[in-house]
């Protein structure tokens, strides 16, 4: 009797650490992504002027992609996607996907550009998800 609790403890803690593992991996990143998208908000913002004329709040929805350049060490190229909104979560939203890449570790430029308005029906809440807080 003592053998068989003993054996279901360690089965129950070996399958707890793994799905611990896998939700801090999650969560880190999801953090990198946060760190990414606030280094690189600048040039959502110089999008969001050019597109609009005018400055929008917006929200981090995901990287969609990140290459390496295997012939230059530490040069990227990084499409992410964010959505626009007009004044405090007010429509119409937007979801923009923004590709960039560095030319050196700390000149970033954007190659693309491409905008798409939300249908009416179509939750922006499914596709975006909120930042990360870690302290």
């Amino acid at each position: 009797m003592k053998l068989k609790i003993l054996m279901i403890l360690c089965l129950f803690f070996l399958t707890t650490t793994q799905v611990f593992a896998e939700a801090n991996k999650s969560r880190y990143e999801m953090t990198l992504e946060d760190i990414i998208y606030t280094f690189l908000s600048p040039l959502e913002s110089k999008a969001i002027k050019d597109y609009f004329g005018e400055i929008y709040l917006s929200d981090f929805c995901k990287v969609v992609e990140v290459k390496t350049k295997p012939d230059q060490a530490y040069r990227y190229e990084i499409t992410y996607q964010f959505v626009t909104y007009e004044r405090a979560i007010m429509p119409p939203y937007h979801l923009l996907t923004l590709k960039v890449e560095n030319k050196s570790q700390t000149e970033w430029n954007l190659s693309d550009v491409k905008v798409r308005k939300l249908a009416e029906n179509e939750d922006y809440t499914k596709i975006c998800r909120k930042p990360m807080i870690a302290w």
